[in-house]
């Protein structure tokens, strides 16, 4: 018992030859040429034994020798920490070795096996051993290439192998099939093991990955819910502002409110982005829905959302639309994702009081936008500026450095590239997308400057109209309905959805801004409730929502739609937004109708 001990601690330390950190990647492998080396060089020194007391010849015995040293060679090159080394060593000398006995053994050592040989053990090995994928080429190229050799040299007959006696020959037969078995065996249970590993660490990492989205939900949605508060009321201030510009009070503050409008966009922005690109990693990102868009009205509305900012610097932003035609096959949500990204990043990260060029031109079947900023980048930027977590600072905004790298995905679902490049006064981001059914003519070219979009919030524009708004946060309730008071529409206020339920049937609203997750009664079941009540199928519907991830196979925003919401806003909620999509459905106020 005691040997055994000592026989296997030493087997152990064999093992672990050069092996630090039994959990630092590629330890595992290591031990593997450790094992395989070990095993090689025992079983190399016995067969040598038996085959120099078959063959009486040095063509044996010194070969074999060396071949033996050589693997012990590949513990030594491990033990130093020169893992390369050892793997180019193990591989070359099982070559040498498979093309030297079989051209010299001739009969002695079947043909069939030692191409399963090479074919299983040396081409497993390599893909084990080494993860360059021209290392790879390179490994496979040389085992093609040798057994090519052992098969023109077995047919041609160009170097003939020593004469063995037929029960000689039997015996050295029969132990390079069981030492080349063994090898082969081995290799396979090493990748065995090695995918059994992948497997375990696959399943780690979605537990970790679930667990972090579940945490990211909770978070996100939190953190929506007071920035929907900040971004409202930014919004209510800066409505108060223009209403009221030559009060001294409200000229003091301005420089504030817009700062702080601002800030909750570019919030918003960071927060959209890093959702964005959760939805990479967990392989969920848009699906691409092709239908008939204008494009330049897609263009002219991202121009609108980053307009404000631009003002803020003294920035100016051109467009020169130069497409055959406005309107093309494409995904619009995709595509304005696109085209706002590139702008918000001009806009972030141009000089004060300069201009922002966006250009659409036609070049046969595609289409390619650019968007041109005075700002300088290095080189070293440019070649990593696509990547996941590069960013760049100024003194105006910062960001996480994701939008880019998203951009990049997005364009790449829509078939198209990205490229950017600087001359020294500018920088220029330029992507092309397939456009479908777009002649190739136009006459005039449309050049135009951006304006901000003007504010067209009327007082009695919903006057005598009853809003319902159902939210559990009462922030969230003060700030929707001091902006939809601004319209003239009367409100009324539940705080959950059983309560909001009620209110309807009691007194039918002419519509209901719900918020989605709310206790007692969540916005969903609240919808789907109301829908199943005679009459009052048709009530407009609008949800608000600060989920960030989807519980099930669809986006809450397709659930809900399809449960009979009109309309799905995420928070933190844009005015503007849910303006237009009060106007699309709320009919005219009674004095407007009146006029």
């Amino acid at each position: 018992m005691r040997v055994f001990h000592y026989l296997l601690n030493l087997f152990n330390r064999i093992k672990n030859a050069g092996v630090e950190n039994p959990n630092e990647s590629g330890s595992r492998l290591t031990k593997h040429i450790n094992v395989l080396a070990f095993f090689t060089s025992i079983l190399v020194f016995a067969l040598g034994g038996i085959f120099y007391w078959l063959v009486d010849s040095l063509y044996v015995f010194i070969p074999l020798l060396l071949e033996g040293i050589g693997m012990l060679g590949v513990l030594a090159f491990n033990v130093a920490g020169r893992r390369d080394m050892a793997n180019l060593n193990m591989f070359s000398i099982h070559c040498i070795a498979a093309g030297y006995w079989t051209t010299l053994l001739g009969n002695a050592i079947p043909i069939e096996v030692v191409t399963a040989f090479l074919i299983i053990f040396l081409t497993c090995g390599s893909f084990l051993a080494y993860t360059d994928k021209r290392i790879r080429t390179w490994s496979l190229i040389a085992i093609v290439v040798l057994l090519l050799l052992i098969q023109a040299n077995v047919y041609f007959h160009v170097i003939h192998p020593m004469a063995i006696p037929p029960a000689s020959a039997f015996i050295m037969r029969l132990c390079t099939t069981a030492g080349m078995l063994f090898f082969i065996i081995y290799v396979m249970y090493a990748f065995v093991i090695e995918i059994d590993g992948l497997l375990n660490h696959l399943r780690h990492t979605n537990t970790v990955l679930m667990a972090n989205a579940a945490f990211l939900r909770e978070t996100f949605h939190e953190v929506r819910t007071p920035l929907n508060s900040l971004f409202g009321a930014a919004q209510l201030l800066d409505m108060a502002h223009k209403e009221h510009s030559n009060d001294p009070t409200m000229q003091e503050i301005a420089p504030e409110i817009k700062n702080v409008l601002a800030s909750s966009l570019l919030a918003k922005e960071i927060i959209d982005n890093v959702l964005d690109f959760k939805k990479i990693e967990a392989g969920k990102f848009y699906d691409i829905k092709k239908e008939k868009v204008n494009l330049l009205s897609s263009i002219e509305q991202c121009i609108q959302m980053n307009q404000y900012v631009a003002n803020l610097r003294g920035l100016t932003i051109r467009l020169d639309f130069q497409l055959a035609e406005p309107e093309a096959f494409c995904d619009d949500i995709v595509f304005k994702k696109i085209l706002n990204n590139l702008v918000s990043n001009a806009v972030k990260f141009s000089n004060n009081n300069s201009e922002i060029f966006i250009a659409a031109l036609q070049k046969k079947n595609e289409a390619e936008f650019s968007i041109r900023n005075m700002g300088v980048l290095s080189q070293d930027k440019i070649r990593t500026i696509f990547l996941p977590f590069e960013s760049e600072r100024n003194t105006f905004l910062e960001g996480t450095g994701i939008g880019l790298h998203l951009t990049q995905n997005l364009i790449a679902r829509l078939d198209g590239k990205i490229s950017v490049s600087c001359d020294g006064s500018y920088t220029t981001f330029a992507f092309t997308m397939p456009l479908e059914n777009c002649p190739q003519s136009r006459q005039q070219p449309l050049v135009t400057e951006a304006q901000p979009e003007a504010a067209s919030i009327n007082e009695k524009e919903f006057a005598g109209l009853k809003v319902l708004i159902v939210d559990d946060n009462l922030m969230n309730q003060q700030i929707i309905k001091k902006f939809v008071s601004k319209t003239g529409a009367q409100t009324v206020i539940t705080d959950n959805g059983k309560e909001g339920l009620d209110a309807a049937i009691a007194d039918k609203p002419d519509l209901i801004i719900s918020d989605s997750h709310m206790p007692v009664m969540d916005g969903r079941q609240m919808l789907h409730e109301l829908r199943q009540v005679p009459g009052y199928a048709d009530i407009p519907v609008i949800i608000v929502s600060g989920d960030a991830f989807s519980n099930g196979s669809e986006n809450e925003s397709d659930e809900m739609l399809k449960a009979g919401a009109l309309a799905y806003l995420k928070k933190p909620l844009s005015f503007k937004e849910l303006h237009a999509v009060m106007k699309t459905h709320l009919p005219k106020g009674i004095y407007n109708n009146q006029d």
